[in-house]
């Protein structure tokens, strides 16, 4: 959610390859979130269960964060939702829907605005503050970017994995 803000630009084979790469993210990110819970829906999990039981707390949940998404969108890139302001409400958003799933959307968003911590370009970590901050140690468009992915989805498939035998 946090690259929701990425527009596809094609200025540059850099700038288009990092565009691409986001909306690839965010598309691998729904398929591994539509399978899992598919998985728990289908193995007999809670989950899904939960969600269903309580429908009007799931609904005020995914309002919110359809309103963040959208704000989200609409926002210049490393801007809100890089920001400790948009991990807290996105979290909320999605604890209201499931804790469980929200405590796992956290992990990822901090994991994401760590990772970017590192590009070259500044993140706004405490916006509404204009002032943004990095680490200036690497692009984002290039194979260390690459790798993170690799390396995430490999984590996430594992512990869906594991988390299925127990």
């Amino acid at each position: 959610m946090a690259d929701i803000d990425v527009k596809i630009n094609t200025s540059n084979k850099y700038v288009a390859k990092a565009s691409l790469d986001a909306l690839y993210g965010e598309i691998l990110a729904i398929a591994i979130s539509v399978a899992a819970l598919a998985g728990d829906y289908l193995t007999g999990g809670n989950i899904v269960k939960n969600i269903i039981a309580s429908k009007e707390s799931s609904l005020i949940g995914a309002g919110i964060f359809i309103v963040l998404t959208i704000i989200g969108e609409t926002s210049n890139h490393l801007d809100k939702t890089h920001s400790l302001l948009a991990l807290l409400l996105f979290t909320l958003s999605v604890c209201i829907i499931d804790f469980d799933i929200g405590i796992a959307f956290a992990i990822g968003y901090v994991s994401h605005l760590f990772i970017d911590f590192f590009n070259k370009k500044d993140i706004c970590l405490f916006y509404p503050l204009k002032k943004g901050f990095c680490l200036k140690i690497c692009y984002a468009d290039r194979l260390g970017d690459e790798m993170i992915l690799i390396d995430g989805v490999f984590i996430i498939v594992l512990y869906i994995f594991l988390h299925s035998l127990l």
